[in-house]
């Protein structure tokens, strides 16, 4: 490129920042929400001296003429000087909106009647309710009027939905180029995107991922392929793009980009895994770019590459996953790239979609588990929240949970505002106070949200920890996963300063020892001054196929991130 070309460049780029010409959001600024700081950015830029800005302004418009050469049609502006948004921590408790209906237009007076309507039925007017003008009421108006009358205080809209639609006009070259965003359903977000920031209510970016069949068709070289030739199509006749490849990556964060620049808060990404069904298809499927990698590595991979990508923007960045990740381990037997501590560790928010519909008979013993909203949710959270204790940093559980009616399921159950409530109260006694509530047709009862009086908050008793464990449990469960050799559960019991970091590593150096714990018998536990306890275990150890030999063994047992952890002291040596 010649000099003056680079030079024209800069300036058009240079202008189109600082006008705030790429959409609107440049112009927006987020309304400071909860545990939030007030950004001084636009304050502390107008400090400077003229002469300063001019640098910053020429410093600003090199680096946008260098990231446009290297990012070509995936190129997405920066913020604007001076405007950067805020970085926001919000205790998100939110409803799903399709694009369509956060597209519909609304009318601030429909929203009040509807929020006033909520709180009669509440008893919090004097009035009795005024029912008519119900029919006039769309579903927008009556989600926004539930974030005025209830706790719901966020909204996830879709950005890019399933069909890999995305939802609005885009200034995006790729975007463009695909056409993936001819329908345009949320084509008119300025007003809503600016009632939200104006009403301090959080909005959350949905861009679904790897499920993609849009994509996927128009960019088939980018698709899941077959061994044999062509491209793989899932059970129901869609196909995915390949998670594996950087270049449908770059389209990703692009859209995302875009996203933050026009006033999301947060980006989350669903279908962040590859198709289920990996058993049938993994026999006749290639993914180029692969290079040996296992399905949960690259999952990990990209949201490493998201989390960098996005920093300029400061957005938060959420991750939906299955709700058997919550169960499962090492991405086993699904094989779908969803490891919890590797999703974890690189994310703000960790979505487990915990449906109680969608879990298998049994699994949580129950026989249907969408009879059983509230036991369903418990249980899945406990083990979402162990695996969470057993990290550094993870991101902060925040649950998908059942707004809907599974029809599909035999036995299946009304989900009422009483059933759905059901789930938000187990996972507030937990401490879990974020949450999402899913409804495809986006119909949400507002007195689902007034559920406070029902959470138990005597439910944790004196001595336990948050998963309901004493030490002594908390030891047997330690003692019983040395004996099995269940390294999973050691890792998760073991306080993260006393065993490696990478799970791997430390299965590896479990499976050395050659001593193997025959049987045991806890002789004793104290409670120590320090809050910790201590504990003599009879153990007879030996190897796999030798005599045992008998010790006391000493353990202590100690809280750590609300969970009960165990560190095996010493022997006294003693054998018989």
């Amino acid at each position: 490129m010649k000099p003056f070309h680079l030079l024209t460049v800069s300036i058009l780029i240079l202008s189109l920042v600082l006008t705030g010409c790429y959409g609107r959001s440049v112009e927006t600024q987020s309304t400071p929400g909860e545990g939030q700081l007030i950004d001084s950015a636009e304050e502390d830029f107008n400090k400077l001296s003229e002469e300063k800005k001019e640098e910053q302004r020429k410093a600003r418009a090199e680096e946008e003429a260098r990231r446009k050469a290297e990012a070509g049609e995936f190129y997405v502006p920066l913020p604007a000087l001076g405007q950067e948004p805020v970085l926001r921590t919000v205790k998100a408790r939110a409803l799903y909106l399709t694009a369509n209906v956060a597209g519909f237009d609304f009318s601030e007076e429909d929203i009040a009647y509807y929020a006033e309507y909520i709180r009669t039925m509440r008893g919090k007017a004097k009035a009795p309710a005024d029912t008519s003008r119900m029919d006039e009421i769309n579903k927008l108006e009556k989600a926004l009027g539930i974030c005025e009358a209830t706790e719901i205080n966020a909204l996830v809209i879709d950005i890019k939905n399933d069909d890999g639609v995305v939802t609005w006009k885009s200034d995006t070259e790729i975007v463009n180029q695909v056409g993936s965003n001819s329908s345009s359903p949320f084509e008119n977000y300025e007003k809503l995107m600016n009632y939200l920031t104006e009403k301090d209510i959080y909005p959350i970016a949905r861009i679904v991922a790897f499920k993609d069949p849009y994509f996927a068709e128009i960019r088939s070289e980018h698709a899941i392929r077959l061994k044999a030739g062509g491209v793989y199509r899932d059970h129901s006749g869609k196909m995915w793009v390949n998670p594996f490849d950087e270049y449908v990556w770059k389209y990703l964060l692009a859209i995302s980009k875009e996203a933050a620049l026009r006033g999301f808060a947060e980006i989350q990404y669903d279908y962040v895994r590859f198709p289920d069904g990996a058993k049938t298809y993994n026999p006749i499927t290639e993914f180029p770019g692969r290079n040996d990698r296992d399905k949960d590595e690259g999952i990990e991979e990209f949201l490493k590459y998201a989390k960098t990508e996005l920093e300029p923007y400061r957005v938060r960045m959420s991750a939906d996953v299955f709700g058997i990740i919550t169960h499962s381990w090492d991405d086993k037997p699904e094989d779908i790239g969803q490891t919890w501590r590797k999703i974890a560790n690189q994310v703000d928010y960790i979505c487990p979609m915990i449906y109680p519909s969608h879990y298998g008979t049994r699994l949580y013993g129950f026989a249907v588990p969408d009879q059983h909203p509230y036991e369903v949710v418990r249980s899945a959270l406990l083990e979402a929240i162990e695996r969470n204790a057993a990290q550094k940093k993870p991101g902060t559980i925040r649950p998908w949970v059942q707004g809907f009616n599974a029809s599909w399921v035999k036995g299946h159950i009304n989900y009422d505002a009483e059933t759905i409530s059901a789930q938000l109260a187990a996972a507030m006694e937990l401490g879990i106070d974020e949450y999402i509530v899913w409804n495809a047709s986006n119909h949400y009862d507002p007195m689902t949200f007034f559920y406070h009086d029902r959470i138990d908050r005597n439910i944790r008793q004196e001595g336990e920890d948050i998963l309901s464990r004493t030490p002594q449990a908390a030891l047997d469960k330690y003692l019983d996963a040395e004996k099995n050799r269940r390294y999973s559960l050691l890792y998760l019991l073991t306080p993260i300063t006393e065993r490696q970091e990478d799970y791997d590593a430390f299965a590896a150096e479990a499976e050395k020892n050659s001593s193997v714990l025959k049987s045991y018998k806890i002789t004793g536990i104290d409670k120590n001054e320090d809050g910790s306890y201590s504990a003599a275990v009879e153990a007879v150890n030996g190897n796999a196929t030798g005599s045992g030999i008998k010790n006391e063994v000493l353990y202590k047992i100690i809280l750590e991130n609300e969970v009960y952890k165990v560190i095996r002291s010493e022997s006294d040596g003693n054998a018989e």
